[in-house]
């Protein structure tokens, strides 16, 4: 609408703010440096040095944000001369305290971070501006949190959400506080905040639907809640509609960790190829594949690739959240291929970080590192109780698919300590868990441990069979398998049959299951 007026008409100052504060929601990042450079003309013109300050501001800073650098600095340094010739309360000193935050936090300055974030929000107070008192405030709770001090980020943190919830903000930066809120979250694995907030968030977004990055970037962040849940079909779907929803803007962060969720659910579901696909798409777009990738090559016996892939991101973690999300498929990895020492200094660092940040979420994770690391060592009795306790809290939470992965870990330690019976029953609860998810390799690891070191044969398939069970391992429908091998459906049909009959099974999650653990399929085939 501001566009066809502006067109048969140049808008007023009031319009052209309207314009670029739409814009700006819908993820139209030119029409809305355009009309910033426009803004700042208008008030140029009439020596407005407070709007000058504003316009300049916001027009260096979304500069800066879209990754024009040199832009972005010149427009900064143009809204401190302006502000330089305002009052020194003048809320506008504040907000050019911001690229500043963005500056020390990128370069882990922490603390000259906050310092500047305490400034920007009593300037903010004394100027009655919630905007610059939200965003400062939600940097600085995100800056605190990095630095493992949770319960005091909290307080800006809730402080720029009861500004949010209130509507008191302005449509860009509610969604900015929003995303930066959860994000911060998710970062440190307080995700039962992040899961009440991203619901915030989600809803915020339904009443926005302009809001086009920002709906993206929720979508992420619900997408890893969800999947968290159990919920991966909706997780994927999300994950598919952010990254759809992100292209053609300047969320390229957003768009990589799409990818990424796409590319967990993919591999936890045993399709190999896919997953490999997404995650390397992460990476070309600017977000390291870690520790995803690494977990992959583990479940592909890429060993040493899986190793030297985990090695490399833990070295060169920026951060001690980073690091958090990292420690724990480390500690799986070494332990899996034998590293015992190793393991054992990596779960060393996660009950520091679980001590420091005082969570309970990572104190369970730091019990469930060093269960595992006994029970790789074959200390059966101590393991069982850290198992436990973790699969308590996450029984809890509500992740079932965690909670069977731990199951199967007591199950393992039992057996191991003569209880057949409470493993079978693990085993049990574990198995109907990977069948609702569709988990195929989880499952096909249950099938290992009921069968020992038995093998069961392979060859009672046919070629064609084998060809089918794969398809079927990459989440083909049988209408679509049909296509692919120029088949009939109801041939498919009963080729799946003849499937399930030979491997004993009654679904296509334990058929896939039950083909990677024989080689009917082959768990390497990504390449």
């Amino acid at each position: 609408m501001f566009l066809n007026a502006d067109a048969q008409s140049e808008l007023g100052a009031d319009d052209l703010e309207a314009l670029v504060w739409a814009a700006g929601i819908s993820a139209q990042d030119r029409v809305m440096l355009d009309g910033l450079e426009r803004l700042y003309g208008h008030y140029a013109a009439d020596e407005n040095h407070v709007e000058c300050a504003r316009t300049a501001f916001w027009s260096g800073l979304r500069n800066m944000l879209t990754g024009e650098v040199g832009l972005g600095s010149g427009w900064l340094q143009r809204a401190a001369k302006h502000a330089a010739q305002t009052a020194p309360d003048c809320v506008q000193r504040g907000y050019l305290l911001l690229p500043q935050i963005y500056m020390h936090r990128g370069k882990g300055d922490y603390e000259a971070a906050i310092e500047l974030a305490d400034k920007a929000i009593a300037i903010g107070e004394n100027g009655k501006d919630p905007d610059l008192i939200a965003m400062a405030g939600s940097l600085k709770g995100g800056i605190l949190f990095r630095l493992g001090r949770i319960a005091e980020g909290y307080v800006p943190i809730d402080e720029a959400m009861l500004l949010a919830n209130s509507r008191r903000l302005s449509p860009v930066v509610c969604g900015v506080v929003y995303c930066e809120i959860v994000a911060s979250c998710c970062r440190v694995m307080e995700m039962v905040r992040a899961r009440e907030w991203t619901a915030i968030l989600t809803d915020w977004c339904r009443r926005n639907p302009q809001a086009r990055a920002f709906n993206g970037v929720c979508q992420v962040h619900r997408a890893e809640v969800l999947q968290l849940e159990g919920n991966w079909s909706e997780a994927f779907a999300e994950a598919a509609r952010a990254g759809d929803g992100l292209s053609g803007t300047t969320e390229h962060t957003a768009m990589a960790n799409a990818a990424y969720r796409r590319g967990e659910i993919l591999r936890l579901r045993g399709q190999f190829d896919k997953s490999d696909a997404e995650y390397r798409l992460a990476g070309e777009i600017g977000v390291d594949p870690q520790p995803g990738l690494a977990l992959l090559r583990l479940a592909q016996g890429r060993r040493e690739e899986a190793i030297a892939g985990i090695r490399r991101a833990l070295e060169t973690a920026g951060d001690m959240p980073r690091k958090t999300a990292l420690l724990p498929a480390g500690i799986e990895i070494f332990n899996a291929c034998g590293a015992l020492d190793e393991a054992e200094r990596l779960c060393g660092e996660m009950s520091d970080i679980a001590e420091r940040f005082g969570t309970e979420i990572l104190a369970r994770v730091a019990d469930q590192g060093h269960a595992s690391l006994a029970l790789a060592r074959g200390q059966f009795g101590d393991a069982v109780p850290a198992f436990n306790r973790a699969r308590r809290y996450w029984s809890e939470f509500g992740a079932p698919y965690l909670v069977a992965r731990l199951r199967v870990d007591i199950a393992r330690a039992c057996t191991e300590l003569g209880d057949a019976g409470s493993a079978e029953r693990e085993l049990d609860a574990a198995e109907k868990i990977f069948e609702v998810l569709g988990a195929a390799p989880d499952l096909a690891r249950i099938l290992e441990l009921r069968a020992g070191s038995k093998a069961v044969g392979a060859d009672n398939l046919t070629a064609r069979e084998r060809q089918v069970l794969t398809l079927v391992a990459d989440g083909g429908t049988n209408r679509e398998i049909a296509r692919e091998l120029r088949l009939s459906p109801k041939t498919v049909n009963r080729h799946v049959e003849n499937i399930f009959d030979k491997l004993g099974v009654s679904s296509r999650a334990a058929a896939v299951a039950q083909g990677l653990r024989t080689g009917s399929i082959d768990a390497r085939r990504s390449g």
